[in-house]
Protein backbone atom coordinates (compact mmCIF):
# COMPACT_ATOMS: atom_id res chain seq x y z
CA UNK A 1 0.00 0.00 0.00
CA UNK A 2 0.98 3.63 -0.48
CA UNK A 3 1.96 5.79 2.49
CA UNK A 4 -1.20 6.50 4.52
CA UNK A 5 -1.43 10.22 3.72
CA UNK A 6 -4.86 10.84 5.27
CA UNK A 7 -7.00 9.61 8.15
CA UNK A 8 -9.05 7.57 5.67
CA UNK A 9 -5.92 6.01 4.17
CA UNK A 10 -4.58 5.30 7.67
CA UNK A 11 -7.72 3.38 8.61
CA UNK A 12 -7.44 1.38 5.39
CA UNK A 13 -3.80 0.65 6.23
CA UNK A 14 -4.72 -0.54 9.73
CA UNK A 15 -7.49 -2.80 8.42
CA UNK A 16 -5.52 -4.15 5.47
CA UNK A 17 -4.16 -7.69 5.79
CA UNK A 18 -2.12 -8.99 2.83
CA UNK A 19 -3.45 -12.29 1.50
CA UNK A 20 -0.76 -14.95 1.26
CA UNK A 21 -1.26 -17.08 -1.86
CA UNK A 22 -1.45 -20.84 -1.62
CA UNK A 23 1.89 -22.57 -2.05
CA UNK A 24 1.61 -24.84 -5.08
CA UNK A 25 3.95 -27.65 -6.05
CA UNK A 26 5.51 -27.66 -9.54
CA UNK A 27 2.97 -30.33 -10.56
CA UNK A 28 0.04 -28.29 -9.25
CA UNK A 29 1.37 -25.17 -10.92
CA UNK A 30 1.72 -26.94 -14.25
CA UNK A 31 -1.89 -28.15 -14.01
CA UNK A 32 -3.25 -24.58 -14.04
CA UNK A 33 -4.72 -23.34 -17.29
CA UNK A 34 -3.37 -20.02 -18.68
CA UNK A 35 -6.13 -17.94 -17.11
CA UNK A 36 -5.69 -19.60 -13.72
CA UNK A 37 -1.92 -19.20 -13.95
CA UNK A 38 -2.20 -15.49 -14.72
CA UNK A 39 -4.56 -14.97 -11.78
CA UNK A 40 -2.27 -16.96 -9.45
CA UNK A 41 0.77 -14.97 -10.59
CA UNK A 42 -1.04 -11.69 -9.91
CA UNK A 43 -1.80 -12.92 -6.38
CA UNK A 44 1.88 -13.76 -5.89
CA UNK A 45 3.05 -10.40 -7.24
CA UNK A 46 0.67 -8.62 -4.85
CA UNK A 47 1.97 -10.67 -1.93
CA UNK A 48 5.61 -9.98 -2.81
CA UNK A 49 4.86 -6.24 -2.94
CA UNK A 50 2.88 -6.27 0.32
CA UNK A 51 4.03 -4.59 3.52
CA UNK A 52 4.46 -7.81 5.50
CA UNK A 53 6.72 -7.01 8.46
CA UNK A 54 9.16 -9.40 10.10
CA UNK A 55 9.63 -9.38 13.87
CA UNK A 56 13.23 -8.23 14.24
CA UNK A 57 15.19 -7.24 17.32
CA UNK A 58 14.52 -3.62 16.34
CA UNK A 59 10.74 -4.02 16.11
CA UNK A 60 10.73 -5.88 19.42
CA UNK A 61 12.80 -3.22 21.18
CA UNK A 62 10.74 -0.38 19.72
CA UNK A 63 7.48 -2.06 20.67
CA UNK A 64 8.71 -2.40 24.25
CA UNK A 65 9.91 1.22 24.40
CA UNK A 66 6.67 2.48 22.86
CA UNK A 67 4.58 0.59 25.42
CA UNK A 68 6.63 2.10 28.26
CA UNK A 69 6.33 5.64 26.86
CA UNK A 70 2.58 5.30 26.22
CA UNK A 71 1.97 3.90 29.72
CA UNK A 72 3.97 6.67 31.37
CA UNK A 73 2.36 9.42 29.30
CA UNK A 74 -1.16 8.14 29.99
CA UNK A 75 -0.95 9.66 33.46
CA UNK A 76 -2.44 13.13 33.95
CA UNK A 77 0.44 15.59 34.20
CA UNK A 78 1.27 19.18 33.36
CA UNK A 79 4.94 18.42 32.71
CA UNK A 80 6.51 17.60 29.35
CA UNK A 81 5.87 14.09 28.10
CA UNK A 82 8.63 11.78 26.96
CA UNK A 83 8.85 10.93 23.29
CA UNK A 84 10.49 8.27 21.16
CA UNK A 85 12.70 8.81 18.12
CA UNK A 86 13.60 6.17 15.55
CA UNK A 87 16.82 7.04 13.75
CA UNK A 88 18.94 5.32 11.14
CA UNK A 89 20.21 5.33 7.59
CA UNK A 90 17.90 4.91 4.62
CA UNK A 91 16.68 1.34 4.16
CA UNK A 92 16.98 0.24 7.79
CA UNK A 93 13.22 0.05 8.30
CA UNK A 94 12.51 3.21 10.34
CA UNK A 95 9.19 4.10 8.72
CA UNK A 96 8.13 0.45 8.62
CA UNK A 97 8.74 0.10 12.35
CA UNK A 98 6.95 3.38 13.14
CA UNK A 99 3.93 2.34 11.07
CA UNK A 100 3.87 -1.07 12.79
CA UNK A 101 3.83 0.59 16.22
CA UNK A 102 1.02 2.87 15.08
CA UNK A 103 -1.06 0.02 13.68
CA UNK A 104 -0.65 -2.06 16.84
CA UNK A 105 -1.53 0.88 19.08
CA UNK A 106 -4.63 1.71 17.04
CA UNK A 107 -5.93 -1.85 17.23
CA UNK A 108 -5.10 -2.22 20.93
CA UNK A 109 -6.80 1.05 21.92
CA UNK A 110 -9.94 0.27 19.93
CA UNK A 111 -10.17 -3.15 21.60
CA UNK A 112 -9.44 -1.79 25.06
CA UNK A 113 -12.06 0.94 24.87
CA UNK A 114 -14.65 -1.07 22.93
CA UNK A 115 -14.57 1.42 20.03
CA UNK A 116 -13.63 -0.95 17.22
CA UNK A 117 -15.83 0.67 14.57
CA UNK A 118 -16.12 4.17 16.06
CA UNK A 119 -15.25 6.68 13.30
CA UNK A 120 -15.24 9.55 15.84
CA UNK A 121 -12.22 7.95 17.53
CA UNK A 122 -8.67 8.09 16.16
CA UNK A 123 -5.93 6.89 18.55
CA UNK A 124 -3.15 7.57 16.02
CA UNK A 125 -2.16 10.46 13.78
CA UNK A 126 0.58 9.90 11.19
CA UNK A 127 2.08 12.56 8.99
CA UNK A 128 5.27 13.36 7.08
CA UNK A 129 7.37 16.51 7.53
CA UNK A 130 7.53 18.38 4.21
CA UNK A 131 10.98 19.29 2.87
CA UNK A 132 12.19 22.79 3.80
CA UNK A 133 9.18 23.06 6.07
CA UNK A 134 7.91 26.24 7.70
CA UNK A 135 5.61 26.42 10.76
CA UNK A 136 2.57 26.81 8.53
CA UNK A 137 3.62 23.98 6.20
CA UNK A 138 4.16 21.69 9.19
CA UNK A 139 0.77 22.38 10.72
CA UNK A 140 -0.93 22.25 7.33
CA UNK A 141 0.52 18.74 6.88
CA UNK A 142 -1.37 17.70 10.02
CA UNK A 143 -4.51 19.51 8.84
CA UNK A 144 -4.37 17.85 5.43
CA UNK A 145 -3.98 14.43 7.03
CA UNK A 146 -7.01 15.06 9.21
CA UNK A 147 -9.01 16.34 6.24
CA UNK A 148 -9.36 19.86 7.62
CA UNK A 149 -9.77 22.72 5.12
CA UNK A 150 -7.15 25.44 5.58
CA UNK A 151 -8.07 28.98 4.46
CA UNK A 152 -5.43 30.49 2.22
CA UNK A 153 -4.78 33.38 4.60
CA UNK A 154 -4.70 31.29 7.76
CA UNK A 155 -1.58 31.78 9.88
CA UNK A 156 0.40 28.94 11.42
CA UNK A 157 -1.13 29.76 14.79
CA UNK A 158 -4.66 29.61 13.38
CA UNK A 159 -3.97 26.22 11.76
CA UNK A 160 -2.38 24.95 14.97
CA UNK A 161 -5.42 25.88 17.04
CA UNK A 162 -7.71 24.04 14.64
CA UNK A 163 -5.50 20.94 14.55
CA UNK A 164 -5.09 20.82 18.35
CA UNK A 165 -8.86 21.06 18.83
CA UNK A 166 -9.60 18.23 16.39
CA UNK A 167 -6.85 15.96 17.76
CA UNK A 168 -8.21 16.40 21.28
CA UNK A 169 -11.73 15.62 20.08
CA UNK A 170 -10.58 12.46 18.29
CA UNK A 171 -8.85 11.12 21.42
CA UNK A 172 -5.41 10.82 19.82
CA UNK A 173 -2.82 9.25 22.11
CA UNK A 174 0.02 8.61 19.61
CA UNK A 175 1.36 11.09 17.04
CA UNK A 176 3.84 9.71 14.49
CA UNK A 177 5.92 12.23 12.59
CA UNK A 178 8.00 10.77 9.76
CA UNK A 179 10.90 12.26 7.76
CA UNK A 180 11.78 14.50 10.72
CA UNK A 181 15.22 15.15 9.23
CA UNK A 182 13.43 17.60 6.92
CA UNK A 183 13.29 20.00 9.89
CA UNK A 184 16.45 21.99 9.15
CA UNK A 185 16.90 24.28 12.13
CA UNK A 186 19.98 26.01 10.66
CA UNK A 187 17.46 27.90 8.54
CA UNK A 188 15.22 30.42 10.31
CA UNK A 189 12.04 28.83 8.97
CA UNK A 190 13.17 25.37 10.05
CA UNK A 191 14.06 26.59 13.55
CA UNK A 192 10.65 28.21 13.84
CA UNK A 193 8.99 24.97 12.64
CA UNK A 194 10.88 22.98 15.30
CA UNK A 195 9.75 25.45 17.95
CA UNK A 196 6.18 25.17 16.69
CA UNK A 197 6.40 21.39 16.87
CA UNK A 198 7.65 21.50 20.47
CA UNK A 199 4.82 23.81 21.53
CA UNK A 200 2.33 21.67 19.62
CA UNK A 201 3.51 18.52 21.44
CA UNK A 202 3.32 20.29 24.80
CA UNK A 203 -0.37 20.99 24.27
CA UNK A 204 -1.43 17.42 23.57
CA UNK A 205 -1.98 14.47 25.90
CA UNK A 206 -0.21 12.24 23.41
CA UNK A 207 3.07 10.42 22.94
CA UNK A 208 5.12 11.66 19.98
CA UNK A 209 7.15 9.21 17.89
CA UNK A 210 9.63 10.73 15.45
CA UNK A 211 11.31 8.86 12.59
CA UNK A 212 14.07 10.13 10.36
CA UNK A 213 17.54 9.71 8.94
CA UNK A 214 20.44 10.01 11.42
CA UNK A 215 18.45 12.24 13.79
CA UNK A 216 21.15 12.76 16.48
CA UNK A 217 23.38 14.29 13.79
CA UNK A 218 20.69 16.59 12.36
CA UNK A 219 20.00 20.23 13.16
CA UNK A 220 16.91 19.21 15.11
CA UNK A 221 19.04 17.95 17.99
CA UNK A 222 21.50 20.87 17.89
CA UNK A 223 21.51 24.14 19.80
CA UNK A 224 19.21 25.23 22.62
CA UNK A 225 16.11 23.77 20.99
CA UNK A 226 17.92 20.50 20.37
CA UNK A 227 18.95 20.25 24.02
CA UNK A 228 15.33 20.62 25.10
CA UNK A 229 14.19 17.99 22.62
CA UNK A 230 16.95 15.52 23.59
CA UNK A 231 16.10 15.94 27.28
CA UNK A 232 12.66 14.42 26.70
CA UNK A 233 13.46 11.94 23.95
CA UNK A 234 14.47 8.28 23.90
CA UNK A 235 16.38 7.59 20.69
CA UNK A 236 16.44 4.14 19.14
CA UNK A 237 19.10 3.80 16.46
CA UNK A 238 18.40 1.30 13.69
CA UNK A 239 21.59 0.07 12.07
CA UNK A 240 22.26 -2.21 9.10
CA UNK A 241 22.96 -5.83 9.98
CA UNK A 242 26.62 -6.72 10.37
CA UNK A 243 28.54 -9.93 9.75
CA UNK A 244 31.65 -9.24 11.81
CA UNK A 245 30.95 -11.85 14.47
CA UNK A 246 29.32 -15.26 14.66
CA UNK A 247 26.28 -13.74 16.38
CA UNK A 248 26.01 -11.07 13.67
CA UNK A 249 26.19 -13.66 10.90
CA UNK A 250 23.56 -15.83 12.59
CA UNK A 251 21.22 -12.86 13.00
CA UNK A 252 21.66 -11.92 9.34
CA UNK A 253 21.08 -15.49 8.19
CA UNK A 254 17.94 -15.66 10.30
CA UNK A 255 16.68 -12.50 8.57
CA UNK A 256 17.50 -13.98 5.15
CA UNK A 257 15.52 -17.11 6.02
CA UNK A 258 12.62 -15.02 7.28
CA UNK A 259 12.43 -13.13 3.98
CA UNK A 260 12.93 -16.36 2.03
CA UNK A 261 9.91 -17.86 3.79
CA UNK A 262 7.76 -15.12 2.23
CA UNK A 263 8.60 -16.18 -1.32
CA UNK A 264 5.77 -18.22 -2.93
CA UNK A 265 7.90 -20.14 -5.45
CA UNK A 266 6.94 -23.65 -6.55
CA UNK A 267 10.43 -25.07 -7.17
CA UNK A 268 12.47 -23.18 -4.58
CA UNK A 269 14.26 -25.31 -2.00
CA UNK A 270 13.41 -24.01 1.50
CA UNK A 271 16.36 -22.58 3.46
CA UNK A 272 18.65 -22.81 0.46
CA UNK A 273 19.42 -19.10 0.68
CA UNK A 274 21.22 -19.63 3.99
CA UNK A 275 24.22 -20.61 1.90
CA UNK A 276 24.00 -17.27 0.07
CA UNK A 277 23.78 -15.16 3.24
CA UNK A 278 27.28 -13.68 2.96
CA UNK A 279 26.74 -12.90 -0.73
CA UNK A 280 23.38 -11.28 0.05
CA UNK A 281 24.98 -9.13 2.73
CA UNK A 282 27.61 -8.06 0.22
CA UNK A 283 24.86 -7.13 -2.26
CA UNK A 284 22.73 -5.20 0.25
CA UNK A 285 25.11 -3.85 2.88
CA UNK A 286 23.00 -5.41 5.61
CA UNK A 287 19.96 -3.26 4.74
CA UNK A 288 16.67 -5.04 5.43
CA UNK A 289 14.96 -2.87 2.83
CA UNK A 290 17.50 -3.71 0.15
CA UNK A 291 17.31 -7.42 1.03
CA UNK A 292 13.51 -7.46 0.78
CA UNK A 293 13.65 -5.65 -2.56
CA UNK A 294 16.36 -7.89 -4.01
CA UNK A 295 14.69 -11.18 -3.06
CA UNK A 296 11.21 -9.98 -4.06
CA UNK A 297 12.45 -8.85 -7.47
CA UNK A 298 14.35 -12.10 -7.91
CA UNK A 299 11.19 -14.05 -7.06
CA UNK A 300 9.11 -12.03 -9.51
CA UNK A 301 11.69 -12.72 -12.20
CA UNK A 302 11.61 -16.45 -11.38
CA UNK A 303 7.81 -16.45 -11.67
CA UNK A 304 7.84 -14.59 -14.98
CA UNK A 305 10.37 -16.89 -16.67
CA UNK A 306 8.98 -20.05 -15.08
CA UNK A 307 12.07 -21.21 -13.19
CA UNK A 308 10.20 -20.81 -9.86
CA UNK A 309 13.36 -20.72 -7.73
CA UNK A 310 16.10 -18.38 -6.59
CA UNK A 311 19.74 -19.40 -6.86
CA UNK A 312 23.06 -17.56 -7.23
CA UNK A 313 22.71 -16.95 -11.00
CA UNK A 314 19.21 -15.54 -10.43
CA UNK A 315 20.50 -13.23 -7.70
CA UNK A 316 23.38 -12.04 -9.87
CA UNK A 317 20.96 -11.26 -12.68
CA UNK A 318 18.71 -9.18 -10.40
CA UNK A 319 19.45 -5.47 -10.03
CA UNK A 320 19.49 -3.76 -6.65
CA UNK A 321 19.00 -0.14 -5.66
CA UNK A 322 21.84 2.28 -6.32
CA UNK A 323 22.81 2.63 -2.66
CA UNK A 324 23.23 -1.13 -2.38
CA UNK A 325 25.19 -1.25 -5.62
CA UNK A 326 27.56 1.40 -4.25
CA UNK A 327 28.19 -0.83 -1.26
CA UNK A 328 28.61 -4.01 -3.32
CA UNK A 329 32.14 -5.36 -3.19
CA UNK A 330 33.82 -8.73 -2.97
CA UNK A 331 35.16 -9.93 0.33
CA UNK A 332 35.79 -13.30 1.91
CA UNK A 333 33.23 -13.80 4.64
CA UNK A 334 32.79 -16.87 6.76
CA UNK A 335 29.20 -18.03 6.17
CA UNK A 336 26.95 -18.83 9.08
CA UNK A 337 26.15 -22.45 9.70
CA UNK A 338 22.90 -23.92 8.45
CA UNK A 339 19.81 -22.57 10.18
CA UNK A 340 16.37 -24.09 10.37
CA UNK A 341 14.35 -21.11 11.33
CA UNK A 342 13.64 -17.56 10.23
CA UNK A 343 12.20 -14.46 11.77
CA UNK A 344 8.50 -14.51 12.63
CA UNK A 345 6.09 -12.22 10.88
CA UNK A 346 4.89 -9.27 12.90
CA UNK A 347 1.17 -9.15 13.68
Amino acid sequence: MATPDSLTAWRQFVDHAPIEPERLSPKELKALNPEEKNAYDRERFAWLAADTVLETTDTQALARQARIALARNAATTATARRGLAVSGAAGTGKSTAALLIGKRHEKAERRRLGRTDDTTFAPVVYTVVPPATTPRMLMQAFANWLGLPVPQRATAQMVTERVVGVIRTLGVSLVILDEVHNLTTSRLAGAEAASTLKQFADRLDATFLYAGIDLPETDLFAGDMGRQIKARMIVHRMRPYGIGSTADREAWTELVLGVEDLLPLAAHVPESLAGQAAYLWDRTGGSIGALRALLSDAAIGAIIDGTEKIDRPRLEATATDYAAEEHHHTRAVQPAGPRKRGLKRAQ
